[in-house]
């Protein structure tokens, strides 16, 4: 178990790293899905089904991982990892099963975005599933953990950030009229009074919710991916609007992400 344990402190130390360079790269490049797309990226397959085959892997491996500890007693059933467990899995279950069929237009996503989004997620159930089922250690996480500030304050910045996201989301899709449109629409009343990309600010809430109510190392690095693929993607966004829209747009003086900052 040392073996392994030093195995998955060197994932974590790599996947760190790896997002900083993520962060840089995306300065320079933009990935070509939403309302980014370009044929430049390759073979492209439907969004809905792209976005499935991307997400649903980071749920069903949580769920491997889980039943995996369970089964051969590597922990003991706790019931705050299953509270944590539940969140997670909440959130990719709309990520992969809902949000996919609910999608609106014809947009594509290419091969190669999928791939990366496929390998990232599976690494990703590796850290935090690892982290709550095999490698935090055995008195961590009491009962007593659910009135900790950490917990209480980490699941409501949770929480807020998956209203967010998904009201935002939920704005952005019925500005289309039906499957047949794929024209990009102007969103407008909150979540969108302050920012441009007001589903990704929701996004990193909810990541930095869990970060802070699982207090851990494999959070924190789930948080600095997150943050470095959406907020670069929040800059192309915004950049996409202005070429879209012009000063119907830059009137509304809407940051990126961030209210007040960026």
């Amino acid at each position: 178990m040392e073996l392994f344990s030093q195995i998955y402190e060197y994932l974590l130390l790599i996947m760190s790293i790896l997002g900083i360079g993520v962060f840089i790269t995306l300065q320079f490049v933009t990935p070509a899905y939403g309302m980014t797309f370009n044929n430049r990226w390759g073979i492209s397959i439907r969004s809905n089904l792209g976005w499935f085959i991307m997400e649903a892997p980071v749920f069903f491996s949580m769920f491997i991982i889980y039943f995996i500890s369970l089964y051969y007693n590597i922990r003991p059933f706790n019931i705050v990892t299953f509270v944590m467990f539940f969140f997670f899995e909440f959130h990719y279950f709309q990520r992969s099963f809902i949000f996919p069929l609910l999608m609106k237009g014809q947009s594509k996503m290419p091969i190669s975005i999928i791939i990366t989004g496929f390998i990232f997620n599976t690494c990703n159930a590796v850290m935090q599933g690892g982290w709550l089922f095999f490698f935090r250690s055995v008195d961590a996480y009491p009962i007593s953990w659910f009135w900790s500030w950490q917990f209480i304050v980490g699941t409501l910045i949770f929480l807020f950030g998956m209203v967010i996201n998904i009201y935002a989301d939920r704005i952005i899709r019925n500005l289309r009229s039906d499957i047949t449109d794929n024209n990009y629409y102007l969103p407008k009343g909150w979540p969108f009074n302050r920012v441009s990309s007001a589903n990704y600010l929701g996004e990193i809430l909810e990541w930095l919710g869990f970060a802070i109510l699982t207090w851990s190392i494999s959070g924190l690095v789930f948080l600095i991916w997150t943050c470095a693929n959406i907020i670069p993607r929040s800059k192309a966004v915004y950049e996409r609007y202005t070429q879209f829209f012009g000063e119907e747009f830059t009137s509304l003086k809407r940051y990126k992400i961030f209210p007040g900052i960026y």
